[in-house]
C-alpha cells in the first residue's frame, strides 16, 4: 500500500502548526526549533501554492508512466526556489539558526538565481554526492548545509510532482527497495506502527508519501539480517524510540501510534520537532542520519 501525503491543503498545515506550538514549553523540547520549523512550514506551503496554480494554469499532466518521478519529472522554477531560500534565511536569522553557508548561499543565489534548480535536484536525486561537494567548495560551504537547503528547496516540487503523477501513475515493484520512497525514490523519515493493525509504515521525509514495509528490516539499508537490527530507547514505556542498523549504521525514529491517545494523528514534522533528543541519543552511540529531514506539510 502506497499513499501520498495524508491531505495536503490549508486544514492539514493549521493543525500541524497547532500541533507544533503546543509542544513549546514541553521537556526535552527547543522552542528556537519548534518556531524554524513553523516558519518553514508557512514557507513551503507558500512554495506549494505557487507551483499548482503554475500547474493548473499550465495544465500540467504526468509525463511518466510509472513512479517513482525522475529529475525530468519535477519543475524547479528559479522564482519559487527563489522565494524560498528567502523565507528559509529569514527563519534562520529569526531563530539564531543562520550560518555563514546559509549567508553564502544566499549569496550566490541572489548573484546568479540559475543556480538554485540544480542544487534542488542534486540534493533530491541520489543525492548527486559530486555535484554537491562541486557545489560546497565553488561556494565555500559545507555539503551538510547545501544537503539540507537544497532538499528543504527541492521538497514541495517533489510534492506537487508526485501529486500530479499519483492518480495516474502505478507504483514501483521492487521490495529489494522498500526502504526507498516508491514515490520518489528518497528515504524514510519517520516509521509508524499503525493503530489498526500494527502495521509498520514508513514516511518519505522529501515528498510526504507513506508506504507499508517489513516490520524486521532496516529502513536505511533494507538489510533483514535481524542480527544487525536493534532499538534505542530511553524508557521501556515509551511510544517513540529509534531502530538501528549496524550493517549500515543508520537509524530511522519509530512512533507506536497504538499507544497514542484516540483519535491523535501521527504528523511526522511533530515527531521530528518533538523528538531531537533521540536523535542525540543515536548520534552518541554512533548511528547517523544520511539525509536531513525536509518536509513542512
Amino acid at each position: 500500500m502506497v499513499e501520498t501525503a495524508r491531505g495536503t491543503g490549508e486544514g492539514r498545515s493549521n493543525e500541524i502548526a497547532a500541533r507544533l506550538r503546543a509542544l513549546i514549553g514541553q521537556p526535552q523540547v527547543s522552542e528556537a526549533y519548534v518556531r524554524f520549523r513553523l516558519d518553514l512550514l508557512a514557507a513551503q506551503q507558500a512554495a506549494r501554492r505557487a507551483l499548482a496554480a503554475m500547474a493548473a494554469h499550465s495544465r500540467a499532466v504526468c509525463t511518466t508512466p510509472r513512479l517513482p518521478v525522475g529529475a525530468d519529472d519535477v519543475a524547479f522554477p528559479t522564482d519559487v526556489l527563489g522565494r524560498l531560500l528567502q523565507a528559509i534565511r529569514a527563519a534562520a536569522i529569526a531563530h539564531g539558526r543562520e550560518t555563514e553557508d546559509i549567508q553564502r548561499l544566499s549569496a550566490a543565489a541572489a548573484a546568479d538565481p540559475d543556480v538554485l534548480p540544480p542544487l534542488a535536484a542534486a540534493a533530491a536525486f541520489g543525492p548527486d554526492v559530486e555535484k554537491l561537494e562541486f557545489l560546497a567548495r565553488r561556494w565555500q560551504v559545507y555539503v551538510d548545509a547545501l544537503l539540507f537547503v537544497g532538499r528543504t528547496l527541492a521538497s514541495p516540487c517533489l510534492a506537487e510532482a508526485v501529486r500530479i503523477c499519483a492518480p495516474t501513475a502505478g507504483v514501483r515493484d521492487n521490495p529489494a527497495a522498500a526502504h526507498r520512497c516508491p514515490a520518489c525514490g528518497s528515504s524514510p523519515s519517520v516509521a509508524r506502527l499503525r493503530r489498526a493493525d500494527g502495521l509498520r509504515l514508513l514516511t518519505c521525509g522529501l515528498c510526504g508519501t507513506e508506504w507499508e514495509a517489513v516490520r524486521l528490516s532496516c529502513a536505511c539499508c533494507g538489510t533483514l539480517d535481524r542480527d544487525s537490527l536493534g532499538v534505542l530507547r530511553l524508557d521501556d514505556a515509551d511510544v517513540r524510540w529509534i531502530e538501528t542498523c549496524e550493517r549500515c549504521k543508520g537509524y530511522v525514529k519509530t512512533v507506536d501510534e497504538r499507544k497514542l491517545p484516540e483519535g491523535e494523528t501521527v504528523f511526522p514534522v511533530v515527531e521530528e520537532a518533538a523528538t531531537l533528543h533521540l536523535d542525540l541519543l543515536a548520534e552518541r552511540e554512533g548511528y547517523i542520519r544520511r539525509v536531513p529531514y525536509v518536509l513542512s506539510g
